[in-house]
């Protein structure tokens, strides 16, 4: 068991811990409430909040339950024991509880929502990176900088130096160790598929992307990593094109806990476009989030035949248009699918984007395979 203590943090009642394996090895015996941060459902880095039990008494006697027609997707959950039950809810920004399994929202009056919200506020400030531009984290790990890079998913650290790099951070592990650690990352093989990372230096902890592939010049003698890899932050641009990489953002967006920003924000294209990378990266929370209902009918199908689609990549540069009068879109996109070890098969998707106003989020309301 392997925990790491960012700081240590009093505030009314609460206690902050970041645990990376066992989600129950700190929770004080007499805890009720306890909120948990987690970048994605499956990530077993997460930061874990106990909360007094006036949360417990109040959502028991005061509450009320009304259907939701959307559970929306959230990094956060309160867990509330009482009287040998478990029952974990979602948990927005908002203070608005979601129970997953009745489709029901849980309403809390206003003091307690508050309350509640500060809580949320603190546990996720813990949890993730600050996202900064790159102009700002080049002079935070200037070359030479020696520091640590932190895995959102799986906890796992390892130190680094920054060695070169203009326009992102060209790094390499400091030691043997450091690289063993870097490969259990990527499953024991090197890949250029980008990870969320969280950078520490001092007390600074700053959002951030890396890919796991050696490549380019050396530098640090007998630490079993031939070449360096690459860190982007909020901004970077990649060696060849000079152009910003959106794997790379969308993963600067998830190590700052702020994908639902990114997803408010985001254009219709850019929603197919991290669509397809959720499902490069086999990440169930970016795909949630790019559906409208993260119950989807076709995200389940999806999620039972994961296997055997082992990836997918765009053929062509999608043609964009402007969409500020528009509440509907169609957007086909001829693809590349792979399945196990077969060559490629050419595909092209139509993607059926929909809001419901002009001022909410674009979503994808179905997907159709057209030839």
């Amino acid at each position: 068991m392997v925990t790491i203590y960012k700081w240590l943090v009093v505030f009314f009642a609460a206690f902050i811990l970041v645990v990376l394996c066992d989600p129950h090895v700190l929770a004080a015996p007499e805890a009720k409430a306890m909120l948990t941060v987690k970048a994605s459902s499956e990530a077993q880095m997460e930061t874990q909040l106990a909360l007094d039990n006036k949360f417990l008494q109040h959502i028991r006697r005061n509450s009320k339950h009304t259907a939701a027609s959307i559970i929306p997707v959230t990094d956060t959950a309160l867990t509330l024991v009482d009287n040998g039950v478990t029952v974990t809810y979602s948990v927005d920004r908002k203070g608005n509880l979601y129970h997953t399994e009745t489709n029901e929202m849980i309403q809390l009056d206003t003091k307690i929502k508050l309350e509640l919200v500060k809580y949320i506020q603190l546990a996720r400030s813990t949890h993730f990176g600050k996202v900064v531009p790159w102009d700002k984290a080049k002079g935070i790990i200037p070359k030479k900088k020696k520091f640590k890079v932190i895995d959102v998913e799986t906890g796992l650290s390892f130190n680094v130096q920054r060695r070169a790099g203009k326009h992102h951070a060209d790094v390499q592990p400091l030691t043997k160790e450091d690289t063993a650690i870097m490969k259990q990352i990527y499953k024991g093989k090197w890949s250029w598929k980008r990870t969320a990372i969280v950078v520490q230096t001092g007390n600074k902890f700053l959002a951030a992307s890396m890919h796991g592939m050696p490549h380019g010049g050396d530098g640090i003698p007998d630490n079993d990593f031939s070449g360096h890899f690459c860190i982007h932050f909020l901004g970077s641009t990649t060696h060849g094109s000079g152009n910003v990489d959106p794997e790379h953002q969308l993963m600067v967006y998830k190590a700052g806990g702020m994908l639902e920003e990114y997803f408010i924000q985001a254009s219709p294209y850019e929603i197919v476009d991290a669509y397809i990378n959720a499902f490069n990266f086999r990440d169930s929370q970016l795909l949630k989030m790019s559906f409208s209902n993260s119950k989807h009918q076709q995200l389940e199908l999806l999620y039972k035949n994961k296997d055997q689609i082992t990836g997918m990549r765009k053929r062509v540069k999608t043609i964009t248009k402007g969409t500020s009068g528009l509440l509907s879109l169609e957007i086909p996109v001829e693809v590349g699918i792979t399945r196990g070890g077969r060559g490629e098969e050419r595909a092209t998707l139509l993607f059926q984007m929909k809001r419901t106003s002009f001022f909410e989020q674009w979503t994808i309301d179905s997907i159709d395979m057209i030839s």
